[in-house]
C-alpha cells in the first residue's frame, strides 16, 4: 500500500484562508494580511520582546467581541526599550527568524525596512515593513511602533485569536480600553477643526458600547495621556464634538468616506448622533479632569449612561 503524500502545509493553509474568505464574504487580500499579522504576533510572543511590546490600534479589536471589528491592514504596537532604528531592525529580524512551521508562512528578513515616523518635526516612533510568503503569495506587512506613551490601567496579557483552528495563538500584552479612549480623545483635542482622523470617533463609540468604565480610572488614563503628550487639559467639549465640526465633516465627506473605505461589522448611527453619544460619555471625564477627587461614577455600555 502506498504511503499517503502530505500536502505542503503552506498550500493547505492558503486554501483554507481562501475558503474562509468565501464563507465570510470578505476580501482575500485583507484575510491574507490579517493572517500574516497574526503569525508575526505569534512569533513575537515567543521571544523575550513580548514583555516590552503591547498591541494597540484596530487589530486590538480582534480580541474584543466579534461585532466590533474594524478592517485594517496595519499592526500597531507600543514598545518599551531601545527605539533606535538599528535596534528595532535587529529585533524584528530575530522575530522573523523564529520557526513556526505549522502556519506555513515565512517572513523574509531581507525585505525588512525601518524608518522614523514624524508628525511635523516631532518624533512619533518607527514604521517597519516586511514581506511574508505563503505558498508563493507575497504578503506585505506594515508595523507602526510608538514609544513612551502613558498606559493606564496596567496592560494585561490576552490571547490573539487565530483565523484558523488548530494553530497556536499569540499570548501578548494588550492596551486597556481606558488607554484606547485616552489616546483617541487626545488626538481629537489636539487636531481640533483640522481633524481628519474620523476613525477615532468610531473607535471611541465602539469602545464605550463594549465596555463598562469606572470614571476615576478613565480620568486618570486621559489625564496621564494629555500630560505625557503635552496637550492642554480641556475645560469644554472639543471642537470635534460640536455641530460646527459635524458640518465640516459632512462637507468634506469624512464620515461617509470612512464607512465606504472601512465597512465596519456594526453599523454606527449618523455622525451627529454619534457625536451626541460621545458628548454624553466624555462630559463627566472633562469635568473630572478639572476636579479629579470629584470623579465618581460607572459607565454602563448597555444603557449608555453614567450612574
Amino acid at each position: 500500500m502506498m504511503a499517503k503524500v502530505l500536502k505542503n502545509p503552506a498550500v493547505s493553509i492558503r486554501e483554507r484562508l481562501l475558503q474562509h474568505t468565501r464563507q465570510h464574504g470578505d476580501v482575500y487580500q485583507r484575510i491574507l494580511t490579517r493572517y500574516a499579522i497574526e503569525r508575526l504576533l505569534f512569533r513575537l510572543s515567543l521571544t523575550d520582546a513580548a514583555e516590552h511590546y503591547m498591541l494597540k490600534g484596530a487589530m486590538l479589536f480582534v480580541t474584543w467581541p466579534e461585532h466590533v471589528f474594524r478592517p485594517t491592514g496595519d499592526l500597531d504596537l507600543l514598545g518599551h526599550g531601545d527605539p533606535k532604528l538599528g535596534a528595532i531592525a535587529a529585533l524584528f529580524t530575530r522575530i522573523c527568524q523564529v520557526e513556526a512551521p505549522d502556519d506555513g508562512i515565512i517572513f523574509d528578513p531581507s525585505t525588512l525596512t525601518v524608518e522614523p515616523v514624524r508628525e511635523g518635526d516631532k518624533y512619533q516612533g518607527v514604521r517597519l515593513s516586511v514581506k511574508g510568503v505563503l505558498a508563493r503569495a507575497v504578503i506585505p506587512v506594515q508595523v507602526d511602533i510608538g514609544f513612551g506613551d502613558h498606559v493606564y490601567p496596567p496592560p494585561q496579557r490576552r490571547m490573539f485569536p487565530s483565523l484558523l483552528p488548530n494553530l497556536p495563538a499569540a499570548n501578548i500584552l494588550m492596551y486597556p480600553p481606558e488607554t484606547v479612549i485616552a489616546e483617541k480623545f487626545e488626538a481629537m483635542i489636539r487636531f481640533g477643526a483640522a481633524n481628519g482622523r474620523i476613525k477615532d470617533f468610531y473607535d471611541i463609540w465602539v469602545t464605550l458600547r463594549t465596555f463598562g468604565f469606572e470614571l476615576p480610572e478613565l480620568v486618570e488614563a486621559v489625564g496621564g495621556t494629555l500630560r505625557r503628550r503635552e496637550t492642554a487639559i480641556p475645560t469644554e467639549m472639543p471642537v470635534g464634538l460640536t455641530e460646527a465640526f459635524a458640518t465640516i465633516a459632512a462637507e468634506r465627506g469624512l464620515w461617509t468616506g470612512f464607512l465606504r473605505r472601512n465597512p465596519p461589522t456594526i453599523q454606527p448611527p449618523s455622525f451627529p448622533e454619534l457625536q451626541m453619544e460621545l458628548r454624553r460619555f466624555l462630559g463627566p471625564v472633562i469635568a473630572g479632569l478639572a476636579v479629579p477627587e470629584g470623579a465618581k461614577g460607572r459607565w454602563g455600555p448597555d444603557d449608555g449612561s453614567w450612574s
